[in-house]
This record gives C-alpha cells, structure tokens and sequence, in this order.
C-alpha cells in the first residue's frame, strides 16, 4: 500500500515534467526593467506583446512588437513620438490606469502605420488631446477607447475611417459638457460617448459624420437643438438611456431603426411613430409611450392629418388625373417595377420586388401598409393598460351621477347637522364624521370623472403628468382616507346601535367624550394609511385611478394586505353586531307586518348594502395579492370606482336623510330659514313705513323711534 506521502512524490514529479514539456505553464516571458515580452497572448493571437508595469521609461527590446500594454505606471507624465520610436510595428497600444499621465505629444502615432487599436483607461490627470493627435492614423486605426480620464473636449476626428469606416469610438467617463456645431466628423460604427456631462448638443453636432450606433448614455442632456441629429448619415440606433433628456428633436432621425430612452424619467412626451420612417424598435422609459406608438392618430393630430395627406384615396386619384397630374409608372405583372418609360434617371441596379400589390397614389408608389409595427418596450402591463381611466362609456356616466348624488346628499347631512347642536349625542356626532368620510370620497370621484372627461381616447398623452403629478397625489390620499374613516365610523355607528339594543338596562353605556377619543383614534389612523404612500410605502401613480396596487415591494404587499384585512374585519364585525340586533327582537316582532318589523328590514339592507359594496373588493383584492388575480384592472375599476363607492351615496340615506329624526331636523331648519326670510321682508317694510313717518317728526322723536325699530 502506497501512503500518502509516496501519491504526492509522484504527483510532483508528473507536473515538473509536464511543466518542462510545456504543457502545463506558458512559455516564460522576458523580464527587461519590469517589462515582460510575451510571444503569444490571449486577447492579441500571433503576436508578440511588451507588457510593461511601475515603468518611468518605456525599454527598447530586440524583438519586434505588435502589442504594447503599460499598466500602473505613476512615473509616466508625457508620451511623445521618441517615447515609443522603436516600435514602429505597433498594431495595439494599451495605456492602463495611468494616473499621473498629463500629456500626448500631437505626433506620438506619426511613425504608427499599422496602429489598429489604441486604448487609454483611467488616466485621471489627462485632460486634453491635441486636436490634430489622429492625424497620421486615418488609414489604419479601427479602435478607439480613451475611457475614464478627464477630457474636455473631443480632438478632431475627420481624419479617422476616411478609407474604411471605424469600428468603435468610445470616449466614456470624461468630462465633456457641450457638443459644438460641426465638433464630431467621423466614419464608425459605433461612436459611444457615454456617462460624460454632456449639457448641451448644438445644431448640427455631428454634421457630415456617417454612423450607426450613437450612445449618449447617461449623460444630462437637458438642451437638445432641434437639429441636433441633423447631418448623420445612415443612423441606425440612438441610445440617451440614464439621461435628463425632456424633449427629443426628430430631425435627422429618419433612419433610426433602433430607439432606446430608458430610464429618462423627464422624457413625458415622445415624438410621433410617424416621424420615423423606419423605426423597428424602442425601448423607453414609461409603458404609456408604447400606447402613443400603438395609436398614432390619438397620440398626435396634427401628424397624423399631415401624414394622411399624402395617401390619397383612388377617388382624389381620379380626379387628380382630370386636372392633368400625369402618371409615369407601370406596373408589370411579376410584381417588378418597370422604369423604361422614365427619362435617364437609374434609381436602384436591381428591380424592387414587391411583397404585395402596390398602390399607385398619384405619382408616388407605397405598400398598402404605409409602416411596419414599431416593437416597443416595456409594454403596457396589467396595472397600465392602453384605455382611459374609465374604460368603458357606461361607467364615465355612472362615475358621474354617484359622485354628485354623494357629493350633494352628504353635503346636505353635514349641513343639517351642524345646525343643530350636538347635545353630547354619539349618533349624531359619528353620523357627521360619516358624512364627512364620504364626502371626501365624492370628490375623488369627481376629480377622477373630470380627468376622464378631458383625457378621453388619448389618456396615455396624459399619463405621465396626472399620474406623477400632484391632483393623483390628492385624489389617491383623499380615496384612502375616507375609505379608512368611513369604515372606523360604521363600526362605532353599528356598535353604538348594538351596545343600546344589547345592553339598554346598564348605565355604562357609549359615552359622547370616549366616542370622541375613539374617533380621534380613527381619524388618526386614517390619516397615517393614506400618507404612507406619499412616503413610499406603495404608490398612488401606479395606475390611472391612483389607487395604492404597487405590490412589487414587501412594504407594499403588507400595506394592501391592512387595507384589505381592516375591511374585512370591519365587514365581519358589523355582520356580528346587526345579526344579534335581528336575533334579540322576538319571532312576533321580525314577522310582524308594522311597526318594529321594518328594523328588521332595515337591518337587511345594511348588510346587503355593506356586502354588495365591500365583499368583491375584499376578495379579489386578496386572490390578486396571493399572486392569483381573477380579474384585470380593467374590470377591477368597476369594483374600485364604482360599487364600492355606492356606499358613500348610499350611507347618508341609510343612517340619517331617511330617519324620521333627520326628517323633523331638515323641516325645522329649511322653516326656520324661511321664517328668516320673512322677518327680514316685514323688518325692511316696517323700517321704511316708520322711516316715513319720522321725516314729520321732530329731531327729538325721530331718535326715540330709532332706538325701538329693528334695523333690516
């Protein structure tokens, strides 16, 4: 048996030979002052690499390097064309975390001509290029990255990809704040500018530059130019993600296939689709944009209108051709289009093969479909969807008609009682903060069916500034509040009624001063649920009702689940405590065709009332935060804006206009506002007779009746 000690002898001598044979370890380098000379490298295939470190002075090797690569070296201050003169074989240059580096010399690249990528990272201290420094690399370079140093501005890049376009120009993580007209004039692929602090783009920033992917990323971007893009040849994707940006000019965009402005939360208004002409794909920041592009003719009018301008109808056609519009295309009949009738014009080397028939428009030949579907991202969720904030016609009109029914007879109940005095009555105090309770509600929904009514068919041009803004803000906190309140008054009106009928024989009944802290309770927490939002627990601009349904957070999950659990609770307690009240009345007296009977009927329709308006929501609201929702938002708002609000027109009529007390109230005070209005008839008639009587009497008489009539 072999010990362990004998396995590994014989595993050491394995790796030392396998290390000899050069199986194992790469072939060593060559160590020149901290330079190490590398015949083949991962990332550069075939070539030999001089990676030098903590270097002041770059070494001069025998062998013929393609690669140099100098790493971490705080001693270099200034590079200049007799810094690197041996090395006129040079295909890639990296500079890597140079902090101290302060200067390139304009002709450090002259002698470079198969110099096909230069790299400079982190050189903190750089702050400016020559502006000529490129000048001599024209035909070679394809790679270009000074990322994360300090420059101000971009140095004069006409020289690059004049024979063969560049692959990349990346200037990321500088300093550049402001992009001049006619500053960048290049031929790449990619021009990425990236996280900078780019202001400003000037008209016609980019004029003459042919590219196809510009990155302005994470830049602020708060001053656009309405031509800023103009000048771009063959601009194919436009990145200004993570950016400021408010307004984006359309203006030498037309070939724009790719559009990304994600993470722009000050981008509220986009374009319309129909300014770019060949855009296939957008990826944005708020789901309501995609809507603008889903519906155009909603989004924008006025475009729209111009856009159908141009297609004329077979009819307009018609008649054009009556006023002598001429027609020069043919049609054949394999679908190419034949243009041996036109003068010597020679528009394409090949024929163009149509998909489908064309439409032959008065001159201008388009498919019937004048533009493909955009692909547009993120797509308009369960919570946002393409619709008004009603969704349907007959709800906008029931939203109406509930909201000034509660609006109105609330106001009614509040008014007549706080005419009267309280007396220390706890019934009517909780039926006043009921009143109040629902009142609020009537306006959330007033103020919900006004934003409907202007917003109507194109909500989604809307959305961002009612969602976001401060009227959702008040609507959802007012929605909240009086929901929260209006269900603590229920409860204390139902146990009110419970502890007279339940226990009328004792003494320590309800008192007006502890209903008075209970309710102050109440007010209190309502208060507190319907503010958490606003401090970002849940989210009041989740959706259009501006109800708080953000659950993606643990702290908004919870918070729904009190809301719902509360009601729930409520709604059992009341069942409970009107179930007992029922059941203490006697078999006679619940079947009795007058007189006590009708509580038992009133009795039923409290429940069924409090059941019809609260159970659905209740219930759907916990299967959609147990993550198995049974209905969209679209057919929730029915549940949200429209049945559960009937309590608030309902509750007033229930509790207190059709009580036979509130009835002799509201006599009493619209007959003593009437007895009102008469006294002051008979004063002003009374006033005015004595007053021309007194014009014979004597100064002396005319003070003593003065003093005795009362004045109107």
């Amino acid at each position: 048996m072999w010990s362990v000690f004998d396995v590994l002898m014989v595993l050491c001598v394995c790796i030392v030979e396998l290390s000899a044979k050069g199986t194992v370890m790469n072939t060593p380098c060559t160590t020149i002052n901290n330079c190490c000379v590398r015949n083949h490298t991962h990332s550069w295939k075939d070539k030999v690499q001089l990676y030098c470190s903590d270097i002041q002075i770059i070494p001069i090797v025998d062998e013929i390097i393609h690669v140099l690569t100098i790493y971490n070296s705080a001693g270099i201050k200034e590079l200049s064309e007799n810094s690197i003169s041996g090395y006129n074989n040079l295909t890639d240059i990296v500079l890597n975390n140079m902090t101290n580096l302060e200067n390139l010399d304009s002709s450090i690249f002259k002698n470079l001509n198969q110099l096909k990528s230069l790299y400079i990272f982190k050189a903190s201290a750089l702050t400016e290029l020559p502006y000529d420094i490129f000048l001599d690399l024209s035909k070679t370079l394809l790679v270009l990255r000074v990322s994360k140093a300090n420059l101000k501005v971009i140095p004069d890049l006409s020289d690059l990809g004049t024979l063969t376009a560049m692959h990349t120009i990346e200037f990321e993580g500088n300093q550049l704040d402001i992009l001049r007209t006619n500053g960048i004039r290049t031929r790449v692929d990619q021009l990425l500018l990236e996280y900078n602090k780019i202001h400003v783009i000037e008209n016609w920033a980019f004029n003459g530059s042919e590219i196809s992917k510009l990155s302005l990323r994470g830049n602020y971007l708060d001053f656009l130019s309405e031509h800023s893009f103009d000048g771009i040849l063959n601009l194919r994707t436009l990145d200004l993600s993570h950016s400021s940006v408010k307004l984006l000019p359309t203006s030498g965009l037309q070939s724009l296939e790719i559009l990304r402005i994600e993470n722009a939360p000050l981008m509220t208004v986009i374009p319309s689709v129909y300014l770019f002409s060949n855009l296939k794909e957008a990826h944005l920041t708020y789901s309501f944009h995609c809507c603008s592009f889903q519906f155009p003719a909603k989004h924008d009018y006025t475009t729209y209108d111009f856009h159908k301008e141009g297609l004329l109808t077979p009819s307009e056609c018609a008649q054009a051709k009556k006023n002598d519009v001429s027609i020069n295309v043919d049609l054949m009949e394999n679908g190419y289009i034949d243009y041996t009738n036109d003068s010597e014009e020679e528009f394409f080397n090949e024929p163009a093969i149509t998909n489908s028939t064309l439409d032959v428009m008065c001159g201008n030949i388009t498919p019937q479909n004048t533009r493909s579907e955009v692909q547009c991202w993120p797509q308009p969720d369960a919570l946002n969807p393409c619709e008004d904030i009603m969704g349907f016609y007959w709800l906008r009109v029931c939203v109406w008609l509930v909201g000034i029914a509660a609006l109105l007879a609330n106001l009614v109940v509040m008014t007549v009682v706080f005419r009267k005095n309280f007396n220390h009555s706890v019934p009517r105090f909780l039926m006043c903060n009921l009143a109040f309770a629902d009142f609020c509600t009537a306006i959330y929904l007033l103020l919900l069916a006004y934003k409907d009514l202007e917003s109507s068919e194109k909500y989604f041009n809307y959305a961002y500034s009612w969602q976001n803004g401060v009227g959702c803000k008040i609507g959802g906190f007012l929605t909240v509040f009086s929901s929260q309140l209006s269900v603590f008054a229920l409860c204390l009106l139902t146990i009110e009624r419970w502890y007279s009928i339940r226990r009328a024989l004792y003494t320590n009944k309800m008192t007006f001063a502890s209903t008075v802290r209970i309710m102050a309770f109440g007010w209190v927490y309502s208060i507190a649920m319907a503010t958490m939002p606003l401090l970002g627990i849940s989210s009041y601009s989740t959706t259009s009702i501006c109800l708080p349904m953000d659950t993606a957070r643990a702290s908004g999950m919870c918070y729904v689940f009190t809301l719902l659990t509360f009601g729930a609770a409520a709604f059992v307690l009341m069942l409970f405590c009107y179930v007992q009240i029922y059941m203490s009345l006697s078999y006679e007296t619940r079947h009795a065709a007058k007189g006590e009977a009708s509580v038992a009927r009133k009795i039923s329709v409290l429940i069924g009332t409090n059941f019809a308006c609260t159970a659905p929501v209740i219930f759907f609201g916990f299967t959609a935060l147990l993550g198995y929702p049974l209905i969209d938002v679209t057919k929730s708002k029915i549940l949200l804006v429209f049945f559960y609000p009937i309590n608030s027109c309902a509750n007033p009529f229930l509790y207190t206009i059709l009580t036979a007390s509130f009835r002799r109230e509201a006599f009493s005070t619209v007959a003593k506002f009437g007895i009102c209005l008469e006294n002051e008839k008979e004063y002003k008639v009374i006033y005015s007779t004595q007053t021309n009587n007194t014009q014979r009497l004597t100064p002396v008489h005319r003070h003593t009746l003065s003093l005795t009539l009362p004045q109107p």
